[in-house]
């Protein structure tokens, strides 16, 4: 039975995510800027590439351990109410003829993100690679994905670390992450970290209550993607389906799978 604590506390998730994303949406809208100036920078960072130039690995650093793309957005954020303090960045590449769409997001809670202290609040770095010509049109899908990176990296530091929480502590799982890597275990494995099913769930979970969409519509399309590209396979897609239903309960979300 889900407690009415729950239901606050995870409102309280939901607010936060909100906020933080419309906060990064607007930032990401000022950003395309870039793209109409000779030198392609926005809050002094070089982000637009056009054709003529090629894109630094958005993740990448140099032998310094200088990042290759800086952020063009940084804020310690702290959240009394949950509580919950972290920094939050934000990398944007604006890329002409780039014709995809990239979005990833991490979260460095115990280990390090080249300059980061693990004895500082945890870090959340998101980063969007996207196709100048694409806008305005891609922003109704990066709205869409802030929301989900943020839920689920939001996950990851109170799992472990300093915003750890009652009930929400996970082992470290470093070691099984590098076998998937290293593909001494199979890639979808990765799915299956308890870790990674708690913030999936979560992210997806925040997705379809924003979109007013079933839970398991929005999740059967996130895996299908997956099945499609080749990654994982139409069974190990139902192994990872029948995990994540377990979970369900143990994390107070009442929706079918």
């Amino acid at each position: 039975m889900v407690s009415m604590k729950q239901l606050v506390v995870e409102g309280r998730y939901d607010s936060l995510v909100t906020r933080l994303s419309n906060k990064l949406l607007g930032v990401i809208k000022d950003s395309y800027s870039a793209t109409q100036h000779e030198n392609g920078l926005f809050a002094g960072e070089k982000i637009f590439y056009p054709k003529s130039e090629s894109a630094p690995d958005i993740e990448a650093a140099d032998e310094t351990g200088s990042e290759l793309q800086k952020h063009i957005y940084f804020e310690e954020i702290e959240a009394p109410d949950i509580p919950l303090e972290f920094y939050l960045t934000l990398k944007v590449q604006w890329i002409d003829g780039y014709n995809s769409y990239h979005y990833g997001a991490d979260a460095y809670n115990e280990t390090s993100r080249l300059s980061h202290n693990a004895a500082d609040p945890p870090l959340i770095e998101v980063r969007f690679m996207l196709d100048s010509a694409q806008y305005p049109n891609v922003l109704s899908k990066v709205a869409m994905d802030l929301r989900d990176a943020l839920r689920h990296e939001i996950e990851h530091i109170t799992q472990s670390g300093w915003n750890v929480k009652p009930g929400k502590y996970l082992q470290g799982d470093q070691a099984r992450r590098n076998k998937i890597q290293t593909g001494e275990l199979p890639t979808y494995k990765y799915w299956l970290l308890p870790k990674e099913q708690t913030a999936m769930i979560h992210g997806l979970y925040l997705q379809a209550k924003k979109e007013r969409v079933p839970f398991s519509h929005k999740v059967n399309i996130y895996l299908s993607k997956w099945v499609d590209n080749g990654t994982i396979t139409t069974e190990q897609r139902d192994e990872i389906l029948a995990a994540w239903r377990q979970q369900l309960p143990k994390l107070g979300i009442r929706q079918e799978l």
